[in-house]
């Protein structure tokens, strides 16, 4: 097995309420459990930002998926390397809701996302979805 990461960002199309991003998460984890992908999701209104570890295979296919599915738009890939190790090895999918206030300070995302350099910009990324690892949500 080849072990890889993904990162990629997305705009809601719709405002994802605290019931929609729960039931959102119920079918990616058993999704993701199926095949053993792990990773984080953020969800910064009304961005996501989500790193995917897992099989080359696997990870791609779901990253096909998300790119099609109608709850996302402008979705873009950042990311994909292969990895020796995973940085989200124990979660199926954390997540997080994060408010402005949380990233003031490290990166103003809706600048970011606008940037033409973004798919430059992956370290901050990695660094951003570490900052919440450890408090994961729902």
């Amino acid at each position: 097995m080849s072990l890889y990461c993904l990162i990629y960002t997305s705009v809601a199309k719709q405002k994802m309420t605290d019931n929609c991003l729960k039931n959102l998460l119920d079918r990616t984890r058993s999704k993701n459990s199926a095949v053993s992908l792990t990773g984080m999701l953020l969800y910064i209104d009304p961005y996501f930002v989500q790193i995917l570890e897992g099989d080359f295979d696997d990870v791609c296919e779901t990253f096909t998926r998300i790119s099609k599915d109608p709850i996302h738009h402008k979705v873009s890939l950042i990311l994909k390397k292969p990895i020796t190790e995973r940085n989200f090895a124990n979660l199926a999918m954390g997540f997080n809701k994060v408010s402005e206030k949380h990233i003031d300070s490290f990166v103003s995302l809706e600048a970011f996302y606008k940037s033409e350099s973004f798919k430059k910009q992956s370290k901050d990324i990695i660094e951003l979805l570490e900052m919440f690892k450890n408090e994961t949500l729902f």
